[in-house]
């Protein structure tokens, strides 16, 4: 009987073992293989501090480095400022249809970048009314393309981030703290001070820090609306250095630098992210009698209506004008289709990919406690640290010589879009697997179930809303990817992101837009598929 549990136990840990070590083992043999390239370059030195001295004395590389932390930094500040007015002004109103602001302040992150994009440049373009509307007030020489573009794009993407975080910052103060405060007539200068300002000081580094390492890892923006000597991220450098200039070394020593920057923010973003802790609450709606003037309803419904117009205009005008290119240009079937499968085939190998790391890291996860359960964490930080594009490098200095890249293009395209998804997928399901042991964990033992019966019976029902919703971004963000597929894809061969870049490229606006509502379509439908398919027949 020992013996049996001994082994039964031992299987049960191999795919725990495998889900914490292939990421790692990945990682590890990525950034040897950028330092081996790198080391020449660096003048062979062992010493990491030469190395680096090296490293920064490179003009072009410093240029890289200067703007990728400097447009990282501005996008921050800009989303998070302009997420605190809309986020008290969400918090304080309640009118019909909020729930579906709040939904369509998650469509974002969903939406494939360069669908996007395609809808910010038909608003805020040359030709598109923002543009428009400028000129005929005085205002000349805005281009959306460079550094004014890439704020736009990543305010577009992080506000909707930065609000729903701050957001749960307002609900979460206890609704006895504004009723003290109607009490004692605390004027909204004073409530500012003592009851929002703690908590805005304890939740906006948090919210800089992971907005910061977003930018600083966005790849497709910079492609798309950046990619001059003035505006070259680190990682647009990378691509280049590969794609363009063949120049290995270049792009290993520029990899090896995004690699020691997603460290250190991954580090500071974790230090400085905490809970705010408001105390304890009866409950109830917050009701501020300070902000109950005319003035003030006007600025809140002001701050509502100006935020859904900037994040709805853009995708309003993606849609439209998709379908307006779908109809005077019918797509071409021979090259979209395949395309489209192609994307498909990725996104579900990413699926894969993430399912077999996230689901027995999670499980390992609630097994342990303290310190030692900071453990499980080690995979998901080893991705930060190392994003896709600096991870693609060194998987493309390992295999070059090996294998033709292009061969391998979807299934390494796979593999880093589902180690992607594993960070936003432990974050979903490792709670709901915590609460299934707390709740049921006494009950399976004592009836005696073995593993497939629990399964089916306990964890299967109530994990199939967080799995689904795991299964749903990943497809969503995979199917939508233009990063990794550019570094490994062939021109010939190309997923739908790909096929769309290249029609912008070459100035086929009205079919790009038609591809990007078909790429739309699909992103959402498969979304949908797992999220409703799976999560829409739970009755819990």
């Amino acid at each position: 009987m020992i013996r049996q549990a001994n082994h039964k136990a031992f299987a049960n840990g191999i795919p725990a073992l495998f889900a914490f070590l292939a990421p790692l083992t990945l990682v590890v043999a990525s950034i040897g293989a950028l330092w081996s390239m790198a080391a020449p370059t660096l003048g062979e030195t062992s010493s990491v501090g030469s190395a680096l001295s090296s490293l920064f004395s490179d003009v072009y590389v410093m240029r890289a480095v200067r703007f990728t932390l400097m447009q990282a930094a501005l996008s921050a500040i800009l989303s998070a400022l302009l997420a605190i007015p809309l986020a008290r002004a969400l918090a304080t109103r309640n009118f019909p249809g909020k729930a579906a602001i709040l939904s369509l302040f998650g469509a974002p992150f969903i939406l494939p970048v360069i669908v996007a994009i395609l809808g910010l440049l038909a608003i805020w373009g040359k030709n598109g009314p923002m543009h428009t509307l400028a000129t005929g007030i005085g205002i000349s020489g805005f281009s959306i393309y460079g550094l004014p573009g890439i704020l736009l794009a990543h305010v577009f993407f992080n506000l909707p981030l930065a609000t729903r975080i701050l957001l749960q910052g307002w609900l979460a103060i206890p609704a006895e703290q504004w009723r003290l405060a109607a009490q004692l007539g605390m004027s909204s200068k004073a409530i500012a001070r003592h009851i929002e300002w703690p908590m805005l000081k304890e939740r906006l580094p948090g919210v800089l820090a992971i907005i910061f390492l977003l930018c600083a890892t966005s790849f497709t923006v910079v492609l798309a609306l950046g990619g001059g000597p003035k505006a070259t991220t680190i990682e647009l450098a990378i691509y280049q250095a590969i794609r363009y200039d063949f120049d290995l070394e270049r792009a290993a020593l520029l990899a090896c630098l995004q690699i020691i920057l997603c460290a250190g923010l991954a580090v500071i973003s974790r230090l400085i992210t905490q809970d705010h802790d408001t105390g304890e609450s009866l409950g109830g709606a917050i009701h501020r009698s300070d902000r109950t003037s005319r003035a003030s309803r006007w600025v809140d419904w002001s701050v509502i209506i100006l935020a859904l117009a900037f994040l709805a205009m853009p995708l309003m005008a993606a849609f439209l004008r998709g379908v307006n290119g779908l109809i005077m240009n019918p797509f071409d079937a021979a090259a979209l289709l395949p395309a489209a499968l192609r994307s498909i085939a990725v996104a579900m190998g990413a699926c894969l990919v993430m399912g077999l790391i996230s689901l027995p890291l999670a499980q390992l996860s609630i097994h342990l406690k303290g310190k030692t359960r900071r453990l499980v964490e080690l995979p998901g930080f080893a991705i930060m640290v190392a994003p896709p594009i600096a991870l693609g490098a060194g998987l493309f200095i390992l295999l070059h010589q090996h294998i033709p890249i292009d061969r391998l293009a979807l299934p390494l395209t796979s593999l880093l879009n589902g180690l992607q998804a594993v960070p936003f997928a432990l974050i979903l399901l490792t709670p709901a697997m915590g609460q299934i042991k707390r709740d049921y964990g006494k009950q399976i033992q004592q009836l005696g179930m073995n593993s497939k019966t629990a399964i089916r019976l306990v964890h299967w029902p109530l994990m199939r809303k967080p799995i689904g919703l795991s299964l749903g971004i990943t497809a969503a963000l995979s199917i939508g990817d233009l990063g990794v597929i550019a570094l490994f894809g062939s021109p010939t061969a190309p997923t739908l992101p790909l096929y769309l870049y290249q029609q912008m490229g070459a100035y086929h606006m009205d079919q790009a837009y038609g591809s990007g509502l078909i790429l739309t379509l699909v992103a959402f439908a498969f979304f949908l598929i797992f999220d409703k398919g799976l999560a829409g027949r739970d009755k819990n």
